[in-house]
């Protein structure tokens, strides 16, 4: 069987995943870690999306000057992520002018980020339920 039908099946009722005690308990360690994982990374991500809302909006304003402090803490935290998207991404170019996408490009990548971090966690939700259902049926 290989990786491919492996994932196409994939059932968490099958006993293959709970065929003794260590497997069981192994699970359970590795989706709640996962979990855990997931959580605080979609913490993270959350606050880093609106470090980059702040950014793009004293940008378009005029009466904040987004080098001096405490607003140049927003460009400095930022900047990295929005090089990349912008290296990553060119201008696209009209006939007379130029429009810079990739700073709506790079929210949507966090949004994404946000989007699969809260697909992974309840993923794992199920798996770490049967988990325990297997280990309170098991003896002390």
């Amino acid at each position: 069987m290989n990786n491919i039908e492996f994932f196409n099946n994939f059932n968490l009722d099958s006993p293959q995943f709970f065929e003794n005690q260590f497997s069981v308990y192994f699970l359970y360690f590795l989706s709640t870690i996962a979990i855990n994982l997931a959580a605080y990374l979609f913490v993270v991500v959350r606050f880093y999306k609106v470090l980059c809302y702040s950014t793009m909006t004293f940008e378009w304003l005029p009466m904040i000057n987004p080098y001096i402090w405490p607003f140049s803490i927003f460009k400095v935290l930022t900047e990295p992520y929005f090089d990349f998207w912008s290296k990553v991404l060119p201008m696209v170019k009209f006939e007379d002018s130029s429009l810079e996408i990739s700073g709506i490009i790079a929210l949507e990548g966090l949004n994404s980020c946000t989007f699969f971090l809260v697909r992974l966690a309840t993923l794992l939700i199920p798996v770490l339920e049967k988990t325990r259902m297997y280990i309170s049926e098991f003896p002390n």
